[in-house]
């Protein structure tokens, strides 16, 4: 069935190449184959980036020298990024090893917690994409987002909390130079605690804690690299203190892709007005399928038992071959067709988007991070031709064959750490909440199956100064971001589900006040992502917060059964 679904969307995707990037290819794939105003204002400035020259430069001595960037060297970047280290590591501690990782680690910027010893690994999923992506375009200290003319130093960069180190894997991606020889995720994780270690060493972090960050095809990545962690019982080196996950592929591909196309059509009608034939096409498959029956019998709190092993829509055969039905498995591919038609730029990361389509720095003929000058700022390997994502990162003519985390890895990593994340955008096509909602709830952790209750807490992003006046200084004035009751959230037996309203599937892109906020609520600064204590930074602990109950969340969970 994996393999139907890895091949079915290669036409499709010819037809809207102009209406995305490079990016969205690898997932495509693997899926289907081819609040008051009232806030008091208080003057505040811009966080403080140090300089290479600051005696603030914590890192540097002779086992880092050579990895040591120069902030204020980067091409097109005006100002001085601060501190950082870029450069490979091998994946084990072999003397002749030709398998490497790219790292950017950037310390912290914040004088408050510059002490404290724990580090935040960040990854872009695919499966192939850079973390890069993530760093430029999402959560790094600088940002160059598409439809902007140039890069500027971002307020809601998470290395403003802590340390944080962007890293590109498996081998192979972006400037990670090897060979690809990793079947499956575990090979990928072993792979990973080879490189982690040498990065403990050569930075001297042993005993430090170390949380996870990873999207999209992260989902894998994320929960099986923690895993791997928590079961070595090595807290010198993989200490983990927990997992976050943005938009991430952690189930079924059925049930994650045409399963909850129907209700996800429904509940978005306003930014996919899809005529009424196709309306109707979408229902009547739903029901053949077996989809409808199933959002109903299993979209229930508590869950109404422990779902099939196999999803609706596919026929076993006496042998044991799995096949998928051919209009159930291309659901999507038919809404996703229509939805080009409606809007030829129909984003499927983002479904309010509209053209024109605008500036992308990372997808013009020669990319930001592949220009010479670059590499050369960023110690990076001057012949390795840089591209947003790569084909052929698993040694395997099948691609990652690995079991979902959803079944082993990801409720280890819960009831080990008890401190594990899932953020959704809620204007996400490519991997609709409700597929997550319907893992979720088949899913046992903690002694038990699914959310017992159904989520309808509000998600809080705390105010932070904005001021609607556009003469009116406030922080993050360059890049302000939503605030007030963004989404809905839910939290149980140490996992936290969050989903931000006006969100797409790269939350901290999207959304990076409330990305900013999950951040603090991963790594311990705050306790809750549903009560009204202010962001953590000295300019932003001070702001006065909404006086009035929050009230419940503004994304409405979808709930088709008992417990609604």
């Amino acid at each position: 069935m994996r393999n139907q679904l890895l091949l079915s969307l290669v036409g499709l995707w010819g037809t809207a190449a102009a209406a995305r990037n490079a990016k969205v290819d690898p997932l495509l794939q693997k899926l289907h184959g081819h609040a008051s105003h009232s806030a008091r204002y208080e003057a505040f400035g811009e966080p403080a980036i140090h300089a290479r020259s600051d005696a603030g430069h914590r890192f540097l001595n002779s086992g880092t020298s050579k990895f040591a960037v120069n902030g204020s060297g980067l091409p097109e970047v005006h100002f001085d990024v601060g501190e950082s280290y870029a450069g490979q590591l091998p994946i084990s501690g072999k003397p002749d090893e030709r398998d490497h990782l790219y790292f950017w680690f950037f310390p912290t910027a914040n004088e408050e917690n510059k002490d404290k010893k724990e580090i935040v690994i960040w990854l872009n999923g695919g499966p192939g994409c850079s973390s890069l992506l993530g760093l430029m375009q999402e959560n790094g200290p600088f940002v160059w987002q598409p439809g902007t003319s140039r890069p500027v130093p971002n307020p809601w960069s998470w290395h403003l909390l802590t340390n944080v180190v962007w890293i590109e894997q498996p081998v192979t991606v972006g400037f990670s130079q090897g060979n690809a020889t990793a079947k499956n995720e575990d090979d990928v994780a072993e792979q990973f605690l080879g490189f982690w270690k040498n990065f403990i060493d050569t930075f001297s972090m042993h005993g430090w804690k170390v949380y996870i960050g990873a999207e999209s095809y992260g989902g894998y990545y994320g929960p099986y690299i923690g895993s791997h962690m928590v079961n070595t019982n090595d807290t010198t080196y993989n200490n983990l203190g927990g997992l976050l996950v943005y938009d991430g592929i952690m189930f079924n591909d059925m049930i994650q892709s045409n399963v909850i196309m129907e209700p996800f059509v429904q509940q978005h009608y306003d930014h996919m007005p899809l005529d009424d034939s196709t309306m109707q096409q979408i229902h009547d498959i739903s029901q053949r399928c077996g989809f409808t029956d199933w959002n109903k019998k299993y979209l229930t709190y508590p869950p109404a038992g422990p779902a099939p092993r196999n999803p609706p829509g596919v026929n076993v055969l006496p042998n044991g071959t799995v096949e998928t039905v051919n209009e159930c498995g291309s659901l999507f591919d038919m809404v996703y067709a229509q939805s080009l038609v409606a809007n030829p730029c129909f984003n499927i990361y983002n479904i309010p988007d509209h053209c024109p389509q605008v500036f992308d720095p990372l997808s013009q003929t020669t990319p930001y991070f592949d220009r010479a000058d670059v590499k050369r700022a960023i110690n990076a390997p001057l012949a390795v031709n840089w591209t947003q994502c790569v084909d052929g990162v698993f040694n395997s003519s099948q691609g990652d064959q690995s079991a979902p985390p959803g079944k082993y890895e990801l409720p280890n990593v819960i009831d080990k750490t008890k401190n594990v994340i899932l953020a959704h955008g809620a204007m996400d096509f490519i991997l609709p909440l409700n597929g997550v909602l319907l893992g979720i709830q088949n899913m046992t952790w903690g002694g038990k199956l699914g959310f017992q209750t159904a989520p309808s807490d509000p998600f809080y992003v705390p105010l932070y100064g904005f001021q609607s006046q556009s003469n009116a200084p406030y922080y993050a004035k360059g890049l302000p971001a939503g605030s007030g009751v963004a989404g809905t959230a839910h939290h149980e037996r140490g996992l936290t589900l969050v989903v931000t309203q006006l969100a797409g599937h790269e939350g901290p892109g999207y959304a990076p006040a409330s990305s900013f906020r999950h951040l603090e609520k991963l790594i311990g600064r705050v306790h809750s992502v549903s009560d009204k204590t202010p962001f953590t930074l000295p300019q932003l602990r001070n702001i006065t917060q909404v006086a009035e109950p929050l009230g419940k969340g503004t994304v409405q969970i979808p709930c088709l059964g008992r417990g609604c």
